[in-house]
């Protein structure tokens, strides 16, 4: 059996001020490429098949977790494809969800995408991820009560919250170029440090941000308006805990993407370093290669499009 993830991009997190009593919130979208795909089988034990350490320990203590959640004690599962982890793609919900929903379907057991999340301790921040995974498209989550996570905290450090509902679903029409550059990789307690030094989030910042999503962006989505949509997206980098995020990576990264904003729409995925860019793919491609020579650096650039219709399973 096979399983294909998307990966996403995370444009921003909506409300780290929780004044009114939720919290978090987030706007993303479900990618094409780069993927995840998974074949697995029953097995007698644990058998994770990739080159990747990192990532075959990980699906290790998903598999583990799964497991012992539906009573059984193996699986084979091999690595075909996967994405760059802790880079703002979304590679630890997609493992999660990839590998509880193959295992789930092996055993012939019903497990949702949101109760796979709770059993793997997923989206206790961004429900993007569960929404890329589920849905596909262009995605808005609603949060969390405050009363029920009480704190600013990344996923990692929100295990038991329940997974933030989507609220806002589209299909996204417009070719997307990604950039990977060599950057600053921010997870674990950095980012769970981010959180307690930079949260809460002024109001006005938040107010701005609700203003331009729910009067500009959603609105530009349904009218299939490519101007106001990059526009906002621009703006993004500036207002909110985005701006926190693109101050905290790489000179080079910001560099790029202001360079991109003078012709191009622009913005960090999460905490980077992917950056997502809207626009021509080979005049972005071409400006992009000329900021990497200029810093003697090297980077991924991907044409890429939305994936509208989430994980797929087959034999």
């Amino acid at each position: 059996m096979k399983i294909i993830c998307p990966s996403r991009i995370h444009i921003t997190l909506i409300d780290l001020n929780g004044s009114i009593g939720r919290v978090d919130g987030g706007v993303g979208i479900a990618l094409e490429e780069p993927k995840l795909v998974l074949k697995g089988k029953e097995e007698e034990k644990i058998i994770i098949e990739s080159d990747n350490e990192k990532i075959r320990e990980r699906i290790y203590n998903i598999s583990k977790k799964i497991l012992n959640y539906i009573g059984e004690k193996g699986v084979y599962i091999k690595v075909l494809e996967d994405f760059p982890q802790h880079s703002g793609l979304g590679s630890g919900t997609q493992l999660a969800l990839g590998v509880g929903t193959l295992i789930s379907n092996i055993y012939n057991i019903s497990l949702s995408p949101y109760e796979i999340a709770k059993i793997t301790g997923r989206g206790g921040t961004s429900g993007i991820g569960i929404g890329a995974f589920s849905y596909g498209g262009f995605l808005i989550d609603g949060g969390h009560s405050f009363k029920e996570k009480k704190g600013f905290k990344p996923s990692s450090a929100s295990s038991g919250v329940t997974p933030a509902p989507i609220i806002f679903r589209h299909d996204f029409n417009w070719d997307l170029t990604l950039i990977i550059p060599e950057g600053k990789h921010i997870f674990g307690l950095k980012e769970i440090d981010i959180f307690n030094k930079y949260c809460p989030i002024p109001l006005e910042d938040v107010r701005e941000l609700c203003h331009l999503i729910l009067m500009k962006l959603m609105p530009a989505i349904v009218d299939d308006n490519f101007n106001d949509f990059g526009e906002v997206i621009n703006r993004i980098q500036h207002i909110g805990f985005k701006k926190v995020e693109l101050s905290l990576q790489s000179s080079v990264v910001r560099e790029i993407i202001s360079t991109l904003q003078q012709n191009f729409y622009a913005g960090l995925s999460s905490f980077g370093p992917t950056i997502y860019a809207l626009g021509n793919h080979k005049e972005i491609k071409s400006v992009v290669k000329e900021i990497f020579n200029k810093h003697n650096i090297k980077g991924n650039i991907i044409k890429t499009k939305a994936n509208n219709e989430g994980h797929k399973i087959g034999e």
